[in-house]
């Protein structure tokens, strides 16, 4: 079976969110996230929650996925 990926982009993400959230005059930037290896900002997120740099493929330690289940569920 073949696995699952998408590719984040996580400056523009950040980007769209700041422009959904009311800017602060003294707000602080968020969160950068990048590889260690070789400074990339782009990751894979794979279907088993786990992350990888999409320029080298070096395992990210330090980001978690987790997904809300239904109550019901």
């Amino acid at each position: 079976m073949e696995a699952v990926e998408n590719v984040v982009r996580l400056a523009e993400f950040r980007r769209r969110k700041a422009m959904t959230q009311r800017a602060g005059a003294g707000a602080e930037p968020g969160a950068q996230y990048f590889c260690l290896r070789c400074e990339h900002e782009e990751f894979r997120l794979y279907a088993s929650g786990t992350i990888h740099c999409a320029k080298c493929g070096a395992l990210i330690r330090n980001i978690n996925v987790a997904s809300k289940t239904p109550a019901g569920a």
